[in-house]
């Protein structure tokens, strides 16, 4: 696991680890290596024996750091897609009280008044900064970034900053509680939370983009392990406790055979590293 104890990845990862020790009979536990961006997860887990007995709680960071860091200590090459989890959507929201009452509104004013309007994220590069970047990218608009370590949320909230993409577990509690307006979900699919909000797609914004969460094996594991490691996590993702742990954290429940998370990583890395590449954003 690439990020520390307590976060909604790391719980649904010792929900796995659980579920995987009482399907395969095999002690599983969750060892955390956050830090750098998740590159010193990575790291262990690309350089840890291709016998199965390692596997990599993935996240976005797995396809997106490779467009954004001039050098690492590892590549997606390294590792064997077992299941795609869940996806992690985000919102576009503005404060209750601000004037924009449709995306098109505020990049069109994001258009005509260039670098005024701001937007917050997580820091360069992070999945919200990228994500934000496609719909600034398609429509031509121009806002100013600020990053933040917490997100800037509370300054959203405080009037400091104009709009911000977040992911829906931070953004609608806020929306429920009629603190802001939600403008956009980053969906294939309307939100069922908020099946009133348009999808980037409706909108014209560009392609669906999501935080995901994935397992993967060591490259070079034995087909035979993959196989069983597979099965055992398809079971775990067609149950009605996974899904519903999932949906406590305002996720999308996945599943699905490795042939498919690996076609879905190719098409996720091309959609990610042409935003990245337009923008020209490289991190030392």
């Amino acid at each position: 696991m690439t990020l520390p104890a307590g976060t909604s990845a790391d719980t649904m990862a010792r929900f796995i680890a659980e579920k995987l020790h009482a399907g395969l009979g095999q002690a599983v536990w969750v060892d955390n290596r956050p830090g750098a961006s998740s590159n010193i997860g990575y790291q262990a887990a690309a350089t840890a024996p291709a016998d199965g007995y390692t596997l990599l709680y993935g996240l976005l960071s797995v396809i997106l750091n490779p467009h954004l860091f001039k050098t690492l200590s590892f590549k997606p090459s390294d590792f064997t897609p077992i299941i795609h989890l869940l996806d992690v959507p985000f919102v576009l929201v503005v404060r209750a009280d601000s004037p924009y009452r449709t995306v098109q509104e505020l990049m069109q004013a994001a258009k005509a008044n260039p670098d005024k309007l701001t937007y917050p994220s997580y820091g360069l590069g992070s999945a919200n900064h990228v994500a934000m970047l496609q719909m600034l990218q398609v429509t031509d608009a121009k806002m100013i970034h600020v990053p933040y370590k917490d997100g800037g949320l509370n300054d959203l909230l405080g009037g400091r900053i104009d709009c911000s993409l977040d992911v829906t577990a931070t953004t609608i509690p806020h929306i429920t509680s009629g603190a802001l307006r939600p403008l956009v979900v980053s969906t294939r699919q309307r939100l069922e939370e908020l099946p009133d909000v348009p999808t980037f797609e409706e909108a014209r914004l560009g392609v669906p983009l999501y935080s995901w969460n994935g397992i993967f094996a060591r490259a070079g594991t034995p087909p035979e392990i993959t196989t069983r490691l597979s099965s055992a996590l398809q079971t775990i993702a067609s149950r009605a406790d996974f899904r519903k742990k999932v949906k406590e954290f305002l996720q999308i429940p996945r599943g699905g055979t490795p042939e498919e998370f690996a076609a879905f990583l190719k098409q996720d890395s091309d959609n990610w590293g042409r935003i990245v590449a337009k923008a020209g954003i490289q991190i030392e």
